[in-house]
């Protein structure tokens, strides 16, 4: 199942990124999706799961259709994402054991500009936050991976985005990127590829870090999937 377009939201724009390792692919492990909850209220998120091919795809596809079923009648992001993680203990064994990691939240357009967020992180690398200057902080956030236990450790995040500021989602496959010595890109460099006071739009900052990902790792290319999702206020 190929990742859906992402539709237009109220105060904010939103740019996406999503490259599957291995030829012939489609869809990997990686995955992000977008979608409404009603009265300007919407739900994001990006996540990883545990392996690769049509075992991953299939986890990958229970993971958002669950989501989406079930957001828009739970009180919050945490129930949905509980709901996603007994959606993953209760998958028979011929869907894959693997885990899951997974950033889920909902927004909404914050009175006098900017966004009202709230999220959780299971598991997943942190998300960050681009100031109006340009410089990404990590968000600190617990979380435990899904698919696990019946009662993974979830905490909520609240974060008022103001506008021209961002919140970037990204998955492992680009902190763990390697040069042609095996040596990882790391967060240190892509904390400073995102350091750019010059790319404020959503897409400018994932074309950062893509570039930078791909002069790190030059022939030897990309053996990991990798997806991004940025959410920037909108003025």
């Amino acid at each position: 199942m190929l990742l859906p377009e992402v539709p237009a939201l109220p105060g904010a724009r939103v740019a996406t990124y999503y490259h599957p390792a291995g030829e012939g692919l489609e869809i990997g492990g990686d995955f992000y999706d977008v979608f409404p909850l009603g009265d300007d209220t919407w739900a994001f998120m990006l996540g990883d799961v545990c392996g690769r091919g049509a075992t991953a795809a299939t986890t990958t596809a229970l993971v958002r259709h669950t989501a989406r079923a079930v957001a828009a009648l739970l009180p919050g992001p945490d129930a949905v994402v509980r709901a996603v993680n007994k959606a993953l203990l209760d998958r028979p064994l011929s869907h894959g054991t693997g885990f899951v990691t997974l950033v889920h939240g909902h927004l909404a357009p914050a009175p006098g500009g900017g966004l009202d967020i709230t999220f959780v992180r299971a598991g997943h690398t942190l998300p960050l936050h681009i100031d109006k200057g340009g410089i990404p902080r990590p968000i600190e956030c617990e979380g435990s991976l899904l698919g696990i236990t019946a009662h993974p450790s979830l905490d909520a995040r609240r974060l008022r985005l103001r506008p021209a500021e961002s919140l970037v989602l990204y998955t492992d496959g680009f902190a763990e990127a390697r040069d042609q010595d095996g040596e990882q890109f790391g967060e240190e460099r892509l904390l400073q590829a995102l350091t750019d006071r010059r790319r404020t739009s959503p897409e400018g900052i994932i074309d950062a870090l893509t570039q930078a990902v791909h002069a790190y790792t030059g022939a030897r290319g990309v053996d990991d999937d990798q997806a991004a999702l940025v959410l920037t206020a909108d003025h």
